[in-house]
């Protein structure tokens, strides 16, 4: 059975690119994996996964000719993987397409209906930024839980840095994912103001895969992955 993740936020900046690059190196060696940038406005997985190389990255337009976000397109790609030969699909969405997507399940098709009969496996993992973006990404989340109906895998997100002078809010969340039976994980601990969490983020910006980092990073980044990402990593 084929896995689907849809990595989701309409709030813009939170780290969903982010979250993908990161899931992007824990899956680098697994060549049944494949990563889909559905962020048509900013392209910006297309650059930071590209040590993929193109087999395992592709761009998807939900835009059609008049820059109009046609939904259904969605659903013609995701029929055409069904011949494909990779087993887990990571899709990132940008800000506007995360925002349709709710509208998505709730008029256009019963999803659930449709991921059984193409004997698909969808998993959702929202992603939450902290301080001024909390409000909005949790008001996002909510929005997509009505939408899914309790009918698949949700995982909260946690974007650590974003969270760094907001200890309340994080506790909030976690609690709150608790209580509402929800998957809570958290990524991305990096300073940008330390030496190495700059020499990381430099190194997403230029999409390196986990040895083209000097040795200092690259260690950084394995244990980010072996703390945050362990589910992912045994599938390597």
């Amino acid at each position: 059975m084929k896995e689907l993740h849809f990595i989701l936020q309409s709030k813009g900046g939170v780290g969903k690119s982010l979250l993908a690059y990161l899931l992007g190196l824990a899956h680098q060696h697994s060549e049944q994996t494949l990563f889909v940038d559905v962020d048509s406005s900013t392209e910006t997985s297309t650059r930071q996964l590209k040590f993929l190389g193109e087999a395992r990255m592709e761009a998807l337009s939900l835009l059609n000719e008049k820059e109009v976000l046609v939904r259904d397109n969605l659903i013609s790609y995701l029929e055409s993987l069904s011949d494909s030969p990779f087993q887990r699909i990571y899709f990132d969405f940008g800000a506007p397409e995360s925002e349709q997507f709710p509208a998505l399940l709730e008029r256009d098709l019963p999803f659930k209906e449709f991921t059984d009969a193409m004997t698909y496996q969808a998993v959702f993992h929202v992603v939450i930024g902290g301080g001024g973006a909390y409000k909005a990404s949790v008001e996002y989340l909510q929005r997509l839980l009505r939408a899914l109906n309790l009918q698949f895998e949700v995982i909260v997100w946690q974007s650590i840095t974003t969270f760094n002078n907001f200890p309340g809010l994080a506790t909030e969340l976690k609690a709150n994912c608790e209580n509402l039976g929800l998957r809570f994980r958290t990524f991305g601990d990096f300073d940008p103001g330390s030496n190495l969490g700059s020499q990381i983020l430099d190194g997403i910006r230029r999409g390196y895969g986990r040895e083209e980092y000097q040795t200092g990073a690259r260690i950084r980044l394995n244990k980010e992955l072996n703390d945050h990402f362990k589910d992912e990593l045994i599938h390597q």
